[in-house]
């Protein structure tokens, strides 16, 4: 039997740089790479796997195009109108949901949050209409696109909607979520603290800039019919300081000189099996952490 000869090891390859395919960056890229630097390289740098979206992603797409049409109608909602607003509310979440309809996997996933979005879109006029009678408001933008140049780096997004107080005349930034939010003020100010997400800082600068007097910015959680609708909403000078959101503005730049530097680089996996749960890369990522219920049994 002829004996087997071993290969030379070949040489390592010299480390190269590692860039994003876009000259651009975002809010939404910054938060992936906060939450996970290798999430942020698979889908931001090397398109690792196609992501092809899901029923969750879905139904945020359509709700948030229902939203648009909606107010484009109600751009100044009123308390005695809220029939109406449920009525049209109605008629744009069939039209959207409609036109996404290849996006849901089953006919039964379609029509449970068809449904499910008709639930919640009842509730976000009854809190429409409240909000109305409190303070009321127009609504001045919507899908409003957000560009901002920092220090040379190019951000660029969109925001739901931009309202303007008709007492005050200050601008409030809403974001609309669909998914998992942070369950109070202090809970997302934490997170701006700790550079855990810069979407709404970002906006608030982009307004700024703009020339707005941005008095709130606003998560608005459209995610579960059984639940009113109840804001996390941070006033700008008490619940979030502008000192906090010149963090995060300073932090957004230091990452984006971190990700276009020459230098070699490594990207590490997060430590939050939660992460992962809904990442498309997940099998792609041998480092991934091993979820709670996994950790005592490896």
């Amino acid at each position: 039997m002829k004996a087997i000869s071993l290969a030379e090891p070949a040489a390592r390859e010299t480390p190269g740089v590692v860039r994003a395919r876009h000259p651009h960056f975002s809010a939404s890229a910054l938060n992936a790479y906060a939450e996970c630097e290798r999430k942020w390289f698979y889908r931001y740098v090397c398109a690792a796997v196609e992501d092809p979206g899901s029923a969750a992603s879905t139904y945020g797409t359509a709700f948030h195009l229902a939203l648009e049409r909606f107010h484009d109608r109600h751009h100044r909602p009123q308390p005695g109108d809220t029939s109406a607003m449920q009525r049209d509310l109605a008629h744009e979440i069939e039209a959207a949901f409609a036109e996404n309809r290849s996006g849901f996997p089953t006919a039964v996933e379609f029509e449970m949050q068809r449904r499910r979005a008709l639930r919640t879109a009842r509730r976000y006029v009854s809190w429409l209409a409240a909000e109305a009678a409190r303070a009321p408001f127009t609504v001045i933008g919507r899908e409003v696109p957000a560009q901002l140049d920092l220090e040379g780096f190019a951000f660029i997004g969109f925001i739901d909607r931009l309202d303007r107080d008709e007492r005050s005349g200050t601008v409030s930034v809403v974001d609309y979520k669909t998914g998992k939010i942070a369950e109070s003020a202090q809970e997302y100010r934490e997170l701006v603290r700790e550079f855990g997400d810069f979407q709404l800082a970002f906006y608030y600068w982009v307004r700024t800039a703009a020339g707005d007097r941005v008095q709130r910015l606003v998560l608005l959680p459209l995610k579960d019919a059984l639940l009113d609708v109840r804001p996390v909403s941070l006033e700008v000078g008490e619940s979030i300081t502008v000192a906090e959101l010149e963090r995060a503005k300073r932090r957004m730049v230091e990452i984006c000189t971190l990700l276009t530097s020459k230098e070699p680089r490594s990207f590490g996996v997060t430590e939050d099996p939660g992460a992962c749960e809904y990442c498309a890369y997940t099998f792609a990522c041998a480092k991934r952490p091993p979820p709670d219920g996994e950790r005592f049994g490896r």
